[in-house]
């Protein structure tokens, strides 16, 4: 460790008045060299427990921070050194000490509000309880576990990971059978538990690699993650080693002894008979470390994945340095504000921090909107509405307002010819946003013929002819399809024996002394029963003489039918179209049906088809749909609308409020009996920004709910 001198710390009283000075209990640490082969340091906070990195120039500016005036610092500085530093880079630098608390008059961070609303605001979502110091445990562990880090155990893991994998693999259908059970209540409880142990080891892992390479472990406990408990090590006194591979073994330690794990047991997995320790192992080797592996590996959160990055690169602190090349690449880009480089690196090296900040923001977005509304959803109504909020507003929205005010703060160095371009893209956004455009409404929908039958056997019948060819024309009345049921013919026949039986019987009562007539009458009875029973049986099959209602062609003939096939009521044979005439079924959503009107036009884009047809939009349902027009729509049949699924009977009940638009046309002689369309309805004038107005209002009124 390099002391600062004294005349760093503190000025001269004359000096201080107008020189900030430094705070007392600062310390200076040598950081190893920069990837340029620069020398680094650390300027350490043990207050805070924080430290940030500083270059050569910046050395040098401590050195001879007693001169208090930017002018001499850079005029010393040039006279003694190879470095050429200016006046602004000192200033510079007095600027990034202020905004990092290591000035003395400015209070440090950390005592500032520490248990006030900013503070709960800013915790609530993340707050840590340390439970140990094991930093003597660690002590007496870390030697006794060295073999773990021996090239001789990594070969092991590898081979044991590789063989585990191989044996598994032939005994896949167990292993699906074990991932499905894992969707029960017992496989839940399973997977906490292996989940709770691979973290702890994760983290032991973590602070027995800090322990050897001579790191500090200050405590161990339990982070709360928007309420969820997970296991946490303070290694954050890493930042005093020089090397960088050191700091990239204590951040890798916790992913690489999960791995390990994983290894080991999906080879256990493979001997250890069924029973309670197999399903153990089983979730220690496929889900848990999955589960980890997907939070932790992401270099867009301060998890392991953003040290591991970070410490492969050697470039600490890579979330705020790459923000600050990409807002200055922003404001150049938007309003060709100039400003100084934040450090001197190499080109591609800003290139590629301008792209991982980027990717940063929106990976971020996504995250916080998505822990905004677990939140809401995990409090009642009032309290999630405001967590999410807050949430939205500190993590979000403030950020972008403090940048939109600095850009107001510069308005005055914008050129006039960018103004001027602002100026007319923000007067276009207001009139497309405020002006009412000619609407139109698209919705997915089925398109059949204006008449048509579909052909159906009337229940489960054996096909005896079918002489149909597709595109045929039938007139009304033509029999298209003759089918025969064995089981309706023989009941005729066994009703038809039995009536001629009974009328055989009746005909020979009156012979009989005593009780004649009333057999007779009996015997007759019971043949007028079979009689209708016959007719009945006649009626049956001749329904399995199907002819066609109205004139048309065939079309959609199944190709799966042939003179024997046996058919269910389910299954169409056929359809018999009516060309020229044409009708569609779309679906629009509840705010949609407010905007199209009957009467209105209508385009219909046939899928797979460049033919578009015109018609009229001739009914609109009040009432939402119950059950899908066509299976065709449903996404589990490949269409655009999701369904709900484990419906009785296969209902093809839609998951949102959707309404029946009927639309007519004529013109479409070369179409299939149902097809697949999209649809395009014209709507109402309204614009955009009485649309949105409606649509939050709707949400507030909804949402005021309590």
């Amino acid at each position: 460790m390099l002391a600062i001198p004294a005349g760093a710390i503190s000025a001269t009283a004359a000096a201080a008045a107008r020189w900030p000075a430094l705070r007392e209990e600062l310390q200076l640490h040598a950081a190893g060299a920069n990837p340029d082969g620069s020398p680094a340091w650390h300027i350490a906070d043990p207050v805070r427990n924080h430290f940030v990195r500083i270059g050569w120039l910046e050395f040098e500016m401590l050195q001879r921070w007693g001169l208090s005036d930017a002018r001499a610092i850079a005029a010393a500085i040039r006279a003694e050194t190879t470095l050429a530093a200016e006046p602004y880079n000192v200033e510079a630098f007095v600027l990034f000490l202020r905004e990092q608390s290591l000035l003395r008059q400015v209070e440090p961070r950390a005592s500032l509000h520490r248990f006030g609303w900013n503070w709960l605001l800013h915790n609530y979502l993340f707050m840590r309880i340390p439970l140990v110091r094991p930093a003597r445990f660690l002590g007496w562990l870390a030697p006794r576990l060295s073999w773990f880090y021996t090239p001789r155990f990594l070969a092991l893991t590898l081979l044991a990971g590789l063989s585990g994998v191989m044996l598994a693999a032939r005994q896949w259908d167990v292993v699906t059978a074990n991932l499905q059970r894992a969707f029960t209540w017992e496989g839940t409880l399973g997977f906490l538990g292996a989940l709770a142990l691979s973290k702890l080891l994760h983290e032991l892992s973590h602070a027995v690699t800090a322990t050897r390479h001579g790191v500090r472990v200050g405590h161990m406990g339990v982070a709360l993650v928007v309420m969820w408990p997970m296991a946490y090590t303070d290694t954050g006194e890493s930042w005093k080693l020089a090397s960088p591979q050191h700091r990239l073994a204590i951040a890798s330690a916790g992913i690489l002894a999960e791995l390990a794990l994983a290894a080991w047991c999906t080879l256990l997995w493979v001997f250890l008979p069924d029973g309670g320790l197999r399903a153990a192992v089983f979730f220690l080797a496929t889900t848990a470390w999955v589960w980890t592996l997907a939070i932790n590996v992401s270099p867009f959160m301060r998890f392991d994945g953003y040290f591991i990055l970070s410490d492969w690169l050697d470039f600490p602190g890579l979330h705020h340095r790459a923000t600050q090349w990409a807002k200055r690449w922003l404001r150049r880009a938007l309003f060709g504000l100039e400003e100084a480089e934040p450090e001197n690196i190499p080109r591609h090296y800003q290139r590629a921090l301008i792209a991982f900040s980027v990717a940063t923001w929106l990976y971020r977005v996504v995250v916080f909107f998505g822990i905004a509304l677990l939140v809401y959803h995990a409090f009642f109504k009032l309290l999630g509405i405001v967590l999410f909020a807050v949430e939205i507003w500190f993590f979000v929205a403030r950020p972008v307002f403090y940048e939109m005010k600095h850009w107001w703060r510069r308005r005055d160095e914008v050129a006039v010819n960018v103004k001027r371009l602002w100026a007319v893209l923000a007067l276009c956004g207001m009139v497309a946003v405020l002006l009412p455009w000619p609407g139109r409404v698209s919705a997915p929908g089925v398109l059949r013929a204006a008449v048509e039958q579909t052909v159906y056997s009337p229940y489960a019948a054996r096909l005896e002819r079918l002489d149909l060819v597709e595109g045929e024309k039938v007139a009304a009345g033509t029999v298209v399809a003759e089918l025969f049921a064995p089981r309706h013919a023989g009941e005729r026949n066994k009703a038809a024996a039995a009536a001629e039986g009974y009328g055989r019987a009746a005909s020979g009562a009156l012979a009989l002394e005593g009780d004649g007539a009333a057999r007779q009458v009996m015997a007759e009875s019971r043949r007028v029963r079979w009689s209708a029973e016959i007719n009945a049986r006649d009626a049956e099959l001749a329904r399995l003489h199907v002819a066609a209602e109205e004139s048309g062609e065939i079309h959609d003939l199944n190709p799966q039918l042939a003179r024997g096939s046996w058919v269910n009521a389910a299954t169409p044979i056929a359809w018999v179209v009516q060309p020229g005439s044409w009708r569609v079924e779309a679906l629009v959503g509840e705010e949609d049906r407010l905007r199209v009107q009957e009467g209105g036009r209508a385009t219909v884009v046939v899928h797979g088809r460049t033919q578009v047809l015109s018609g009229r939009i001739v009914a609109i349902d009040n009432t939402r749909v119950l059950r899908l027009p066509h299976m065709l729509l449903a996404k589990t049949h490949g269409g655009p609308l999701s369904v709900v699924p484990g419906e009785a009977g296969g209902a093809l009940r839609p998951t949102d409020a959707v309404y029946r638009v009927l639309i007519e046309g004529d013109g479409d002689r070369d179409r299939p009996a149902v097809r697949l369309v999209g649809v395009h309805l014209e709507a109402k004038r309204e614009s955009a920004a009485r649309r949105w107005f409606a649509n939050g209002v709707s949400i507030l009124i909804q949402q005021a709910g309590f």
